[in-house]
């Protein structure tokens, strides 16, 4: 069985790169080949004409691999949805079978595609012959759109060579015994994703005389912002870390070092891979219930699920965590295990494989 797995340069920063950094090397097998091709600017000299690029790399691909299943990668956004919608098209008019894999997924944009846009919908991913969603709440989308095909839920993933020699037992230890909490904010520094609103948080927090530090890890529009703030906290420097994009060993040593993953969003999520990153390394998780989160998270037995991410909030959340160490211990202890179970790249793959023999079995 042959696949084409067509997605992001796997060198970009982001979820989706991420994911096939991880799951692309264990999806192969003696009976499933599969090749990546890789989409974007990155690969066109002048980058206003990658669109067009893209959609010619991908008809010569197609008709030299000639691929049993072509697997797409879209988020319910303006350009990927017309993108990655005449993939679809060009797949089935080569007489292919489809798998949309959708990541992101931008509320307000649904509308659109309820509305002025349905019609390319119907044209494109309509003929898709299966999909896999992050969160229910997209799969009941689907169905509105007219999609009868079977449609998974599946979650993001985390590689399993992140923890190697990671040891739950000493973040544990960490936890009920460090005299500071240290949180951590890692993802992409959009207001949208809450990182300004929890730095007002965290100082009301110190101003409470509450025992902790926070580190901001990420690049984005937000980091003049974030600058900013920080600045204007002169009387707590020495609390506040921005760290900047990570990646790697740098990441890695993020997860491992501090106590508390803090993620405030209310953006477009499909299904935050930074959560799931912080949970296999025994961290409770302050978030808000967006995409896949909603599904499956357990609110005061991983952390703090909020309802609204404004500083009240926020302040309350944490503070009702951070005073408590054996409870902290505890979450730190069921996110660990709820991971290996559920997210490691190996568990995501072998799912993925089997999604693909189903499809060539129909």
């Amino acid at each position: 069985m042959k696949v084409l797995v067509v997605g992001p340069d796997r060198s970009d920063p982001g979820g989706v790169a991420n994911y096939y950094n991880a799951v692309f090397p264990r999806l192969s097998d003696q009976s499933i080949a599969v090749e990546y091709l890789e989409i974007g600017s990155t690969h066109v000299a002048r980058s206003w004409l990658h669109p067009f690029m893209d959609q010619l790399r991908f008809w010569k691909v197609l008709g030299r691999l000639q691929p049993d299943i072509v697997h797409i990668n879209p988020s319910l956004d303006m350009r990927s949805y017309l993108r990655d919608g005449l993939f679809v098209f060009q797949a089935k008019l080569r007489g292919r079978c489809v798998l949309v894999f959708f990541r992101g997924w931008q509320e307000k944009f649904e509308q659109q595609v309820y509305g002025m846009l349905k019609w390319f919908f119907s044209i494109s991913y309509r003929r898709a012959d299966r999909f896999i969603v992050l969160a229910n709440r997209f799969a009941r989308c689907l169905r509105e759109w007219g999609i009868t095909v079977p449609v998974d839920l599946a979650t993001t993933t985390v590689d399993d060579e992140l923890l190697d020699e990671f040891s739950i037992e000493e973040k544990i230890s960490s936890l009920v015994c460090a005299e500071d909490i240290h949180l951590l904010y890692l993802a992409r520094l959009e207001p949208e994703k809450g990182v300004l609103v929890l730095l007002d948080a965290v100082k009301t927090l110190l101003k409470n005389g509450i025992s902790l530090t926070l580190t901001i890890a990420g690049d984005g529009p937000a980091m003049e912002a974030v600058r900013q703030r920080v600045e204007g906290m002169q009387e707590f420097h020495d609390r506040i870390t921005i760290a900047g994009y990570v990646r790697n060993k740098a990441k890695t040593d993020l997860f491992r070092s501090h106590h508390v993953f803090c993620f405030p969003t209310k953006y477009g999520e499909g299904m935050p891979n930074s959560v799931l990153e912080a949970m296999a390394f025994g961290m409770p998780v302050v978030t808000c219930p967006v995409g896949g989160l909603a599904d499956f998270f357990l609110d005061g037995k991983m952390g703090a699920l909020l309802t609204e991410n404004d500083e009240k909030t926020i302040v309350d959340a944490i503070s009702c965590l951070v005073s408590n160490r054996q409870k902290l211990a505890e979450m730190a202890e069921f996110n660990y295990c709820y991971a290996q179970d559920r997210f490691l790249a190996s568990i995501t793959a072998g799912k993925l494989r089997d999604c693909y023999r189903k499809m060539c079995d129909a």
